[in-house]
């Protein structure tokens, strides 16, 4: 489980104010106690892109959170992306949302592969 704390989401609002649709995404991780993999779930399942089984999964598996993270590898261990991060999360937003299209969903995943450490999660590509 990978959490943030109420004071980090209160920073990351303050540098989404010009992301509303981003800031949905901040206020479902609120409601689900700082639980990244939880909120993402929450929206995800709400969006469709996730259907509702979750008692039925492996708490051994990955979590769907860490899943759609690998399979957008290609897009974030890029030098454009480590760049518009550099920039805050909405450069990063504005570079993956063509892949994403779920502004409240995208910004779960840039924070966990914040909390993950960029550098740690792109050392195999």
């Amino acid at each position: 489980m990978t959490t943030v704390t109420q004071a980090q989401i209160e920073q990351y609002r303050s540098q989404l104010q010009e992301y509303p649709d981003a800031l949905k995404g901040l206020e479902v991780l609120e409601g689900c106690e700082g639980d990244l993999e939880y909120a993402a779930e929450t929206i995800a399942i709400e969006s469709g892109e996730l259907q509702d089984n979750l008692s039925e999964e492996d708490p051994n598996e990955p979590s769907w959170l860490e899943k759609s993270t690998q399979k957008l590898r290609p897009y974030i261990c890029t030098s454009a992306f480590r760049e518009s991060l550099k920039q805050g999360f909405g450069g990063a937003m504005t570079l993956l949302m063509p892949v994403v299209g779920i502004p409240a969903l995208l910004i779960l995943i840039i924070l966990y592969i914040n909390e993950k450490n960029l550098d740690e999660f792109c050392k195999d590509s």
